[in-house]
Order: C-alpha cells, then structure tokens, then sequence
C-alpha cells in the first residue's frame, strides 16, 4: 500500500513538472536572453481578491504559468479591499499565498501593495517590501517614506488613467517632492490597455525605470488586453530578487505591449540581434542572394527599406511573424551598395524614434 500511494505522488509529481514545461515551451511569450543576462518576463502590478481582484492569489501563479512568465509581483490595494468581509487575512496574506505555489513551479513572487490615494499622488506601487501591513498609515508621504525604508522600489502607477486625470496628464508638486527624496525609482509607461508617452518622457527627463504591467484584476483570459498581456522584459543575472532588483535599479528593462517594443537604443539593439537569425546563400549564376531570417522572439519585427534603392530591388516591407521566418531574395544587378538599411517600426526608443537595422548583401 504504502509504494502504492509513493508512487502515485511521485507521478502527480512528474505530471505537475511537465505541465509546468510543457506550457513554458508552448507559452506564447518568449525572447532570447542577450549578452550576460537572462530575459524575464515580469509583469508587476497583479490583484487578487485580498483586495479588489476576481481570483484567489495562487491562480496568478498558473496564469503567469500559462503566459510564460517569469517573475509577478502581488501588489493589492492597502486602501482598497471590497471582499474584507468574506476574506480575513492582513496585507501580507495575499503574497504569502502566491509564493508558495511560485515556489511550486519556479516563478518568483515579490511582495508589493499598491498605496492608493486620489490624485495627487494617485497609486504608487512599492515591491520588495517587507511588511504591507505596516503602509497602512493616514499620510501618503509617510507611507510612501515607510515603504523606502522597508528597502522598496517604488512606482508611479497609470500617470495617464483617465479616472484620476481626465482632461491633461500632469506631474505634480508632491511628485517632485517624493522624487527629490528618492523615493520613486520608477514609473508604469503602459498599464493594462493604455501606453503613456508622457511618462515616458518624464522617465528619460529624471532618469526613472520603466515598466510596463497588467494591472490584472480579473483573469487574463477575460481581460481585453489589445493583443497580449503587456510585460516588462527585465535583464537580469538569474531569477532571483536581488538579480531582479538590481535589473530594475540599474533601469535595465524593454516593455512589451501590443505586438511593440520600448527601451533603450542599446537594449533594443542587442534584443534584436538575438531574435533573428539571418542565413543567407548566393546563387552565383542569377547573381542574387537568397536571405532565410527567423524570428525568434514573441514581437514580430517590421521593417521598412530606407528609400534609397531602385524600386523592386528590395522588399519596401519586410514583417517576419514572431516565432516565425520569411523567405526572399535581392538581385545583385540592380544593387551597388554592400548593404540595405530598414527602419524597425515597432522598435521605439526615446518615446518616438525607430531602431534602425543593416541588412548586409555581400
């Protein structure tokens, strides 16, 4: 009896490893790790029913399962918790939850809380904090300074949301006064369906981190993400929190939202180079090469041919599929240069400039 009941667990076991690898293989969204680092996929503003969210905190660890993720952050209102009547529990409970089914199946949970107050400031997310319960003070800045003490990284949620600012997107002098201290590290250029170039620009003018999150309260299969669920790509040593943090801190992150990449000019690059892979062969009696490119990222890549060639003697738009690969070949005859220039549409950096990309020919 007793090695038959072993060996049941040991098979509910191996079932729920291969789960978790099959839906990580199958998962819709992937990029390539670049240069030391590793690629996460994060997503740091998710609700559960401790708060205002539809679902109990270990479904936001399956859910990160089946979209690939990485790393989530459960960060529930500290104002705000509608279902406190049927639901006990102290603001720690939440996160308690999801880290033990995260360690089930290797995603990492960071804990957070979203202080949320009327604007201004509006909310600001704190992870990697140490005890939520303890930002449940009447002051906003004296939450705001507790979750700095507790080591947090902090951020601006939503600059953009219509709810707290709907005729202008506007910083304010609490904001200034917060920043000064340095108390906000970083701020959300996408939350949910909505990007924020406004934000964006006041991450490049103050040098904050920027992200890119879900702001997720029912499930992601219900919400009416514009193609995908928004993530941030953190390039980090390993998976852990510190590697996680020290990602963040050091601003190395892209943000992934709707079929779109947004970062750096150097980050973009060096993701790119990883995503494709480029071979090509040269028919000798035509004269022509023949270009086979993979994509291997979860972005499409599409490319516009600079106009500077004949007509026809380059594809004008080159759209390689994610996960997918394209097929083509340029006539040698009706090109001189050695190379052929294309703009990157959907990779944005410095709010609105496009990567560039060389295809060599010869």
């Amino acid at each position: 009896m007793k090695k038959l009941v072993f060996s049941f667990i040991l098979c509910l076991a191996l079932s729920l490893s291969a789960f978790t690898q099959y839906h990580r293989q199958e998962s819709s969204l992937f990029f390539p790790d670049i240069d030391e680092y590793k690629t996460l996929k994060c997503d740091f503003h998710i609700h559960t029913a401790f708060s205002d969210g539809q679902v109990w905190p270990d479904y936001r660890v399956t859910e990160a399962i089946m979209d690939g993720l990485d790393v989530i952050a459960i960060t529930d209102h500290i104002e705000y918790t509608p279902h406190e009547e049927y639901i006990k529990g102290d603001f720690n409970s939440s996160f308690e939850i999801a880290k033990q089914e995260g360690e089930k199946y290797g995603i990492l949970v960071i804990k957070g809380a979203e202080i949320t107050r009327s604007m201004p400031p509006g909310h600001l997310n704190a992870i990697f904090i140490k005890d939520a319960n303890a930002l449940d003070v009447e002051n906003v800045e004296d939450a705001v300074e507790e979750a700095y003490n507790q080591g947090a990284f902090i951020f601006w949620n939503h600059p953009c949301w219509k709810a707290q600012q709907p005729d202008t997107v506007k910083w304010f002098d609490i904001h200034t006064k917060l920043f000064e201290k340095g108390f906000i590290h970083g701020i959300e250029v996408v939350n949910f369906s909505d990007f924020c170039p406004e934000a964006w620009q006041w991450a490049l003018e103050k040098d904050l981190c920027i992200l890119s999150n879900s702001d997720i309260h029912s499930t992601t299969a219900m919400s009416k993400f514009v193609q995908h669920r928004p993530i941030t790509l953190v390039f980090a040593k390993d998976i852990s929190e510190k590697s996680v943090r020290d990602a963040l801190d050091k601003k190395r992150t892209i943000l992934f939202y709707n079929e779109t990449l947004y970062g750096t000019k150097e980050l973009l690059s060096k993701l790119l180079e990883s995503s494709l892979v480029i071979n090509k062969r040269y028919d000798k009696e035509q004269n022509i090469v023949i270009f086979d490119i993979s994509n291997l990222s979860s972005a499409p890549v599409i490319m516009y041919r600079h106009k500077d060639l004949p007509p026809r003697s380059v594809p004008g738009k080159l759209q390689i599929p994610a996960k997918s690969n394209i097929h083509f070949h340029v006539d040698l005859n009706k090109v001189e240069s050695k190379s052929v220039w294309f703009t990157i549409g959907n990779y944005i950096y410095d709010v609105d400039k496009n990567l560039e990309f060389e295809l060599k020919l010869k």
